[in-house]
């Protein structure tokens, strides 16, 4: 499992945030991370290879050792600092500068690559523009059901995941939307006849 930059949120922080708040089993906190970070998109093995590592570091371990995938796990106080050190973590390069599809482009040195990685930004826009959708319906059925109060006179809680998830919907649209330019501003290069226009030069 690759670390993650500082400060920004693995599957090993998330997990061990949510076996801080309760113990749990492995197949419980993978439902808690699905339903708590329902855009993270983490494989349905996580919780093993997550609570794995967090288990070696020592910074869970069993209630009780049975051995069975369903004992629930805790914190150990070590655990318990290393997330209040990540959570004053924060990263000082913004992400924008290691994002993969910018550095790709750096290397292409044709214009099938190019067009290669224009289908990539295509693809991302249009999944972010479906994210910002998800996003908008789970906050919108949040508050049909009465889980997210009004604005004014709601607790703290139901304030605090109000403002996360219409946030949420806002950073996915604005994605897509660099990303809707992004990939215009390229076929600008490629042009209207494509294989018409010359390679992008890299000198």
């Amino acid at each position: 499992m690759p670390p993650s930059r500082k400060g920004e949120l693995s599957s090993t922080m998330a997990i061990l945030g949510l076996l801080i708040e309760r113990s749990d089993s492995i197949n419980g906190v993978r439902l808690r991370l699905e339903d708590r970070f329902p855009s993270a998109d983490w494989g349905s093995s996580i919780g093993h290879s997550a609570m794995s590592s967090l288990f070696r570091q020592g910074f869970v371990r069993p209630v009780k050792d049975s051995g069975s995938s369903q004992d629930p796990y805790e914190v150990t106080p070590e655990g318990v600092e290393r997330f209040k050190k990540w959570l004053s973590e924060f990263a000082t390069t913004p992400p924008f500068a290691r994002d993969a599809l910018r550095a790709k482009l750096r290397f292409v040195s044709d214009e099938d690559g190019l067009l290669t990685v224009m289908k990539a930004i295509g693809d991302q826009e249009e999944a972010c523009f479906e994210a910002a959708e998800e996003a908008r319906l789970r906050l919108n059925r949040a508050i049909r059901l009465g889980q997210l109060g009004p604005a004014k006179g709601a607790d703290w809680e139901s304030r605090l995941d109000s403002a996360m998830m219409a946030d949420e919907a806002g950073v996915w649209s604005d994605m897509g939307r660099r990303l809707k330019r992004f990939r215009e501003d390229l076929e600008d290069v490629v042009g209207p006849g494509g294989q018409d226009q010359p390679p992008p030069s890299r000198e």
